[in-house]
């Protein structure tokens, strides 16, 4: 046996004997002074672990006439024995346990060379670090708050991390990561500015509403009744379209927003429709008209016949010639062309969704330039499933928003946007294609359009996007902050790649029977920082940033209920929860219950 391993054992051995050993003897002096009121004199330094083995009572010896208790003190050192040993196997198991949960794995994150530590964090990404800008980007405020200048994305290191308002955000997370209960509800929350949000559903509504209605006015706009509010905002799309320019955009992005606007082998025609779509717009601001007719012209090319009168009396000259010759063109070409724009009307079918788009007496207006003046709010809820869509009205929506923000940071001073417009964009992609969301990630940061763009997957993104399209998006996009549980391969070797790596030190030895000796030798390795199946299985509250040229960021992500102002949002959450229950409830169809036949023999 080799020499090294036998003096181990050998070390071992006397440890645990003369472990035994101290502990007899005490045991035995211990009992024996309870019992008999003195302590025994010792034959040997063994004296305690020979009585304990043989129960020899010769081991020790007492000044008075009391005999020394053998059985006490023997079951006494096998009641000591048992709970030793019972400790020693629950602590192994325990610690069995602890190395495979998720509290180990994250300790052994935090151990790692190469993520970012807490003096690069307090330097780069605290709340002083965010408010050193302060006074350019939000020269409005004489004191500003870290949340007026920055996002804060979580905590790590025991400090708070925030990127600033500056840079583009793309969370990526799959369904149920916690992706609104630990980020988007406190983004919603602490946005001090007017503020854009979208979901497919009204938890982020539900939770933020009374909260944001205490920093300015808010707006629903929920053509498919899916939120629940009482009285949801109406907009009229033909606002603004007595300026072709804006019903050319305008019909361009309803038409992008729609499922012929995400096809790539369908371009063209989505294209042709927009202009169609534009004109009718057009059409119908000049005559007066509501989307009613715009319903009416879309879904017939026969009766658009009506839009190229008003063209023709009122139009931009020589759009009602152009409309004429493509309603009397070729059938088949017209067939193509009108597809488009009768998929984009379909939904306007329904008549609650063409309330939506007519405001009616006394109804406020919703005014782009009003709604920036102060931090007021518009959530936008609405789905891109089903006969009911409405993503390309949603998607213009955000247009025109963007577009009169854009004009007045061009007009402002530093071409900047003095209360910044914040665009939280929850599950856009399965809202609408927003053709504008690339650019605006690149470049809006630096005229005070703030985006925050949430993903499933970047996969997610290709769908509604062109692959290059989605890859510009995650580029454009500084602050990229990714939860657990993601799934595709190539994507997360991307952000393996995207962590750096790591050097690690092993040892190794090699034992020789010829030698009778042994050899160690040391390599050193460079690593991924996290693999992908570390990334994978980050638990829900843990996440990753990885922010412009600094190191990794391990976040710890806590729930908006762990925040200081955790029960009045929960007071509001009720209180909106109350008035979607009594909406829904007032809402649901009474259920036809069939009359029983009466002599039907079954």
């Amino acid at each position: 046996m080799n020499q090294g391993l036998l003096g181990k054992i050998v070390a071992v051995g006397i440890a645990i004997v003369a472990t035994l050993a101290f502990t007899s003897s005490a045991i035995a002096v211990g009992v024996t002074h309870l019992i008999c009121g003195e302590a025994p004199a010792a034959s040997g330094i063994f004296s305690g672990l020979r009585l304990a083995l043989t129960g020899d009572p010769t081991t020790y010896s007492l000044a008075g006439g009391c005999g020394l208790p053998v059985w006490q003190i023997r079951v006494a050192d096998l009641l000591l024995l048992t709970l030793v040993a019972a400790g020693t196997v629950v602590g192994v198991v325990r610690w069995q346990r602890y190395r495979q949960s998720d509290q180990s794995f994250i300790a052994d994150l935090r151990m790692r060379p190469g993520f970012a530590q807490a003096g690069e964090i307090r330097q780069h990404l605290s709340a002083k670090a965010v408010l050193r800008r302060a006074g350019q980007l939000r020269p409005d405020l004489a004191r500003p708050t870290p949340t007026d200048v920055g996002w804060r994305v979580g905590r790590s290191r025991g400090l708070d991390v925030y990127v600033s308002i500056e840079d583009s955000v793309a969370l990526e997370g799959p369904p149920r990561s916690g992706k609104g209960y630990r980020v988007l509800i406190s983004a919603i929350l602490d946005w001090s500015g007017p503020l854009v949000t979208t979901s497919t559903t009204n938890d982020n509504l539900t939770a933020t509403m009374r909260m944001r209605q205490k920093r300015g006015q808010v707006h629903v706009f929920d053509p498919q009744g899916l939120s629940g509010i009482r009285h949801p905002l109406r907009i009229n799309p033909l606002v603004g379209c007595e300026d072709p320019l804006v019903a050319m955009q305008r019909g361009t992005a309803i038409i992008t927003g729609t499922a012929l606007g995400t096809s790539t082998t369908n371009a063209e025609w989505a294209q042709a429709s927009g202009v169609i779509l534009g004109r009718l717009l057009h059409a119908a601001a000049v005559g007066h008209c509501t989307i009613d007719d715009v319903y009416a012209w879309g879904s017939s090319p026969a009766r658009a016949n009506e839009a190229v009168d008003y063209l023709r009396s009122g139009g931009a000259p020589g759009w009602a010639e152009s409309l004429e010759a493509t309603i009397a063109g070729d059938e088949k070409l017209l067939s193509s062309i009108w597809f488009g724009v009768q998929g984009t009307v379909a939904p306007l079918a329904v008549p609650q969704i063409r309330d939506a788009l007519i405001p009616q007496p006394g109804d406020p207006a919703f005014d782009p330039q009003e709604f920036l003046d102060a931090p007021n709010t518009l959530y936008l809820i609405g789905s891109a499933s089903g006969a009911s869509a409405m993503g390309g009205f949603l998607g213009a929506i955000v247009d025109d928003i963007v577009e009169v923000a854009r004009a007045r940071a061009l007009a402002s001073p530093g071409s900047r946007l003095g209360m910044p417009l914040g665009l939280i964009l929850d599950e856009i992609v399965n809202m609408f294609r927003w053709a504008n969301l690339p650019r605006v990630m690149a470049d809006g940061g630096g005229r005070g359009i703030c985006t925050f763009v949430v993903l499933q997957a970047l996969s997610q993104a290709e769908t509604a996007w062109s692959r290059a399209e989605a890859d510009t998006i995650w580029a454009a996009a500084t602050a990229k902050v990714l939860l657990g549980g993601a799934s595709h391969v190539d994507h997360l070797r991307d952000i393996e790649t995207l962590l750096g790596t790591r050097d690690t030190r092993r040892t190794q030895k090699s034992w020789s029977t010829r030698e009778h000796g042994h050899n160690t030798s040391e390599q050193h390795e460079r690593r991924p920082l996290m693999s992908v199946d570390e990334i994978r299985r980050m638990p829900e509250t843990t996440g990753l940033l990885a922010y412009r040229n600094r190191r990794g960021v391990l976040l710890d992500l806590a729930g908006w209920d762990d925040r200081q102002d955790a029960h009045a949002i929960r007071t509001g959450k009720r209180e909106t929860e109350q008035e979607q229950q009594d909406v829904f409830r007032s809402t649901t169809r009474p259920r036809i219950t069939p009359t029983p036949t009466e002599g039907v023999e079954g």
